[in-house]
């Protein structure tokens, strides 16, 4: 029985003649742009001659899921290359990363193809991951367009932290040599042993004073009991009355005593000698003031030298800024400038958004004549499945049966042999056997 198809009419060269072909399905689209486009989108274009109505809606369904793989090849780049990445692996890994993206989606939107409709909680899902992927895709390309902002904030920053640094280091380490009056925070880190400290000078200046100042209040103490003294007998040769005076005006015996107490205490006082060696005292503190002013200027000058190149190493240590140096920053101009914060969420939902088109337009859409060929065409390819298994099955059931038959009569023919060559055996043994006993009994009768 014939197929029974829609014609149409077509006119050949010299139109005279009309020739038939079918209506449907339609010629195969030529493999260009729009071939290339709709493979992207997953459909088989077999099924969609069928309906070669929708080849420019999944050719531009197919463009939106390369415009996302493009997007994430353009991150990639722009991410790559602020780090100097060498050009032989940064357009590879570029168009690695877009097609890494580019078959994800081409996974999403192909999973729906031949469904009468995207259920709920599926386009939950999906439009999770898109935006998931969105958001990836979006912050290298917000990274690039900001760059020269991003990498002047850095640089604050960094200058910032070595700033804060040095002033911690001086702040431990002071000049003068002398502890620190706030000492918090200075850990072995910030701690700097530089040789020639005046430290050990001040403690001597510290010492010095003290004997100065003992020998201060010997010397007073002394003078205070001599001007006791004199004041006494001067009290007692003027006549003055009074506790232990006598009130008898002139040089009597009480005043002359008085004098020669005072001169005995004098003499045995050793007033001169205190004096003098408060005076050795102040000249050694005079020439540890000396040596202190230049010993804290070279000290002063080796503590700043080598505080400077406690921060010159810290910088070179710092590393070129990295993929989170540039996200703080980022995140820094956002809080401090609304434009920028404003401009980099806008960006953020602009890919998102075209990250998540392919499955929201296929939503929004309608199902098209092309799910329901697919999915009539998945039905029929099931029980096309499930009978070829069937056929196969039985196919190989019957050969097992017909092998386990062969089997069978293998073995019955070989029991029957084995039956035959025993009966054989059985009767050339009881013809021998009898053969013997005729052999025997004719002697016995030749005997006889």
């Amino acid at each position: 029985m014939s197929e029974t198809v829609l014609i149409r009419p077509q006119a050949d060269e010299d139109s005279v003649e009309l020739k038939r072909e079918p209506y449907r399905p339609a010629r195969p689209a030529p493999r260009g742009p729009g071939y290339v486009l709709r493979h992207i989108a997953g459909v088989d274009e077999t099924i969609l001659d069928w309906v070669p109505e929708e080849r420019h809606r999944y050719s531009r369904l197919g463009a939106i899921v390369l415009n996302t793989g493009l997007m994430a090849a353009l991150s990639m780049l722009a991410l790559l290359g602020s780090h100097d990445v060498p050009i032989v692996a940064l357009v590879p890994a570029a168009l690695l990363w877009g097609y890494v993206i580019l078959t994800f989606d081409r996974w999403l939107i192909t999973d729906t193809h031949g469904s009468s409709g995207m259920g709920t909680g599926k386009f939950i899902a999906r439009l999770a991951i898109s935006i998931l992927m969105g958001l990836v895709v979006a912050e290298p390309l917000l990274l690039w367009m900001f760059n020269s902002d991003v990498q002047t904030q850095i640089g604050k920053d960094r200058t910032t932290l070595l700033d804060t640094y040095e002033s911690t280091l001086k702040r431990c380490n002071p000049l003068s040599g002398e502890p620190p009056v706030d000492a918090s925070g200075c850990t072995k880190e910030y701690v700097l042993n530089v040789p020639g400290s005046p430290r050990p000078l001040l403690d001597s200046k510290v010492a010095a004073e003290e004997e100065r100042d003992k020998a201060k209040q010997a010397i007073a103490a002394i003078d205070a009991e001599i001007q006791r003294r004199e004041d006494l007998a001067r009290l007692e040769c003027n006549g003055t009355s009074g506790r232990g005076l006598t009130g008898r005006v002139g040089e009597g015996p009480n005043c002359r005593h008085l004098r020669g107490e005072t001169a005995k205490y004098i003499a045995s006082s050793n007033r001169p000698q205190q004096q003098d060696e408060l005076n050795a005292v102040t000249a050694k503190i005079v020439g540890i003031d000396a040596d202190i002013s230049t010993v804290s200027q070279k000290y002063a000058e080796a503590v700043s030298k080598a505080i400077k190149d406690k921060v010159d190493a810290k910088e070179e240590k710092l590393e070129k800024p990295g993929l989170l140096d540039q996200v703080r920053a980022l995140s820094q101009l956002a809080d401090a400038n609304t434009f920028v914060l404003l401009q980099s969420w806008l960006l953020r939902l602009l890919l998102v958004v075209l990250d998540a088109l392919p499955v929201i337009t296929k939503k929004l859409s309608r199902p098209t004549t092309y799910d329901g060929l697919l999915s009539r065409q998945l039905v029929i390819d099931e029980k096309l499945h499930q009978k070829t298994l069937k056929s196969r099955s039985d196919q190989a059931l019957g050969d097992l049966d017909v092998q386990i038959q062969e089997i069978e009569h293998s073995v019955r023919v070989r029991r029957e042999r084995i039956e035959e060559q025993g009966r054989d055996v059985e009767a050339d043994r009881q013809a021998t056997l009898d053969e013997q006993i005729e052999q025997l009994a004719r002697r016995l009768r030749g005997d006889g």
